[in-house]
């Protein structure tokens, strides 16, 4: 087994991890309908999360080349997953409030800091996973990836500093369509 196959393994565990929060609180949502309260703007997050989650796993397979592999270099691959997988349990309510009701537009709100401060560290922590895969990595990317991720950075700051509902109804819709687009300009293949 080579040393990128070894690794990925728990990233694509941390991932997954994430995938699967995302998707048990989808069928805590359809399981639990009687007592929950959907929220369109907290669904489509749901949406956007498990994107991201995605394109994340899609995109680590850019390390594959990577030589020699170090403990440091390892830990700060751990780190992008990690974000992704934090964000995801802040998303929804605790797993044990099955029986409970649940306003998804309160708890939206309740936790709104938490999960944009935790997704906003994924720009920063991507821009210098960016450069660790080199600077023809990086200038290959052009600038539609400059402008996307101080968007995306920009955004979700302003998501987590603000309670306005407009913004968030705006911004939620504004993230999806972006990380569509930018999911298939830049990561159509494997390669």
């Amino acid at each position: 087994m080579d040393p990128f196959s070894y690794l990925s393994v728990l990233i694509s565990i941390i991932l997954a991890l994430g995938m699967t929060r995302v998707l048990a609180g989808v069928g805590e949502m359809l399981q639990a309908r009687s007592r929950r309260r959907l929220y369109w703007v907290h669904a489509v997050w749901v949406v956007n999360l498990f994107l991201y989650l995605v394109v994340a796993w899609w995109i680590f397979y850019r390390w594959r080349n990577q030589q020699p592999w170090t403990f440091f270099l390892f830990i700060f691959v751990l780190i992008s997953p990690t974000i992704l997988y934090l964000a995801s349990i802040v998303l929804f309510p605790p797993e044990s409030s099955l029986d409970k009701f649940v306003n998804y537009k309160t708890h939206y709100y309740s936790n709104h800091r938490a999960f944009f401060i935790l997704f906003a560290l994924y720009s920063p922590v991507d821009f210098v996973d960016t450069m660790l895969k080199g600077i023809p990595h990086l200038v290959a990317l052009g600038s539609l990836y400059f402008i996307s991720s101080i968007l995306f950075f920009a955004g979700l700051v302003t998501a987590a500093i603000t309670r306005n509902e407009r913004y968030h109804r705006w911004y939620a819709i504004f993230f999806l369509a972006q990380t569509t687009l930018i999911s298939f300009n830049f990561f159509r293949t494997l390669i």
